[in-house]
């Protein structure tokens, strides 16, 4: 085999807290991540006699050591000892860019899966898993998902996974209105927020379990909302757009700004779906997987 295409799928925050900040200043959370059908395409080939090389369907990424992709492969042939890095990868972007969606880490997870096929699944899962947490915080449950597993939670910086039952499979429209959030301007309100205490995770791991998708609406969270949506007045329009089109729950996923909503039926999301770009935004339809 000299070339693989793998689906990156995006994720969304089914529940998120924040905990605390260790004296490093990273924070510690609480997480319970979704995989969903809103994925990138990601192809590695292998090029004899090239040097490696990273492209992508959209100008706005970096496609040098900045991309997370790229220092995926460079963790992945250092990690062995490869010298041979005659590789080349090409993103094809459907995932919205910065917007809570891990769109760059899945990206990231698929380039280790990717390689790690191209030399014969070289790497356990565990060295998969070891790698990923080097990346950064949603690269682990991405990997997990590129795996097959579509639900995990998250402990420590998010990098601790435990698989939960899958969540049903449910029609979701995603939206983006095209705000930004820096993930550490996200982190300095939550650290100036008083927050009441969450419900914690426990019941909404308990809902999954039971199969009960009317409490594990009810359950859903996301401390973020609170400190970034008075901020990002589109996103937060998007969200109560949703619910004015019946969503049954709709809300921020990550630090945001890409607002999802959860639907009845297919055609209900389509119909939400296609409201929302009728005004001018970016939406699209899929489902949890």
């Amino acid at each position: 085999m000299t070339s693989i295409t793998l689906r990156a799928p995006a994720k969304i925050n089914l529940y998120l807290a924040v905990t605390g900040k260790e004296e490093n200043g990273y924070h510690t959370v609480e997480t319970i991540m979704q995989a969903i059908s809103l994925c990138d395409t990601v192809t590695v080939k292998k090029t004899p006699g090239e040097s490696f090389s990273l492209t992508c369907s959209v100008d706005a990424l970096p496609t040098d050591s900045n991309n997370l992709a790229w220092k995926a492969a460079m963790l992945y042939f250092d990690t062995l000892g490869i010298d041979d890095r005659c590789f080349s990868v090409y993103i094809e972007k459907h995932i919205p860019i910065a917007g809570g969606l891990a769109g760059g880490s899945t990206d990231a997870a698929a380039v280790l899966l990717a390689l790690n096929h191209l030399h014969q699944k070289t790497m356990t899962e565990d060295m998969l898993l070891s790698c990923s947490e080097r990346l950064g915080m949603d690269v682990p449950f991405c990997l997990l998902a590129g795996m097959g597993i579509s639900t995990a939670l998250g402990l420590h910086y998010g990098e601790n996974m435990q698989c939960l039952p899958t969540m049903p499979q449910m029609p979701l429209v995603i939206a983006s209105a095209g705000e930004g959030v820096s993930t550490p301007w996200a982190y300095a309100l939550i650290d100036a927020s008083v927050q009441d205490p969450p419900m914690g995770y426990a019941h909404i791991r308990d809902t999954l379990q039971a199969a009960d998708s009317t409490a594990l609406l009810a359950s859903m969270y996301n401390c973020f909302e609170d400190v970034i949506l008075p901020h990002r007045p589109a996103a937060a329009y998007c969200r109560s757009r949703l619910l004015s089109m019946d969503a049954r729950r709709a809300m921020m996923s990550g630090s945001g700004p890409t607002v999802f909503g959860i639907f009845d039926t297919l055609a209900h999301a389509q119909a939400a779906c296609d409201s929302l770009c009728a005004e001018g935004i970016r939406a699209w339809t899929c489902t949890t997987i």
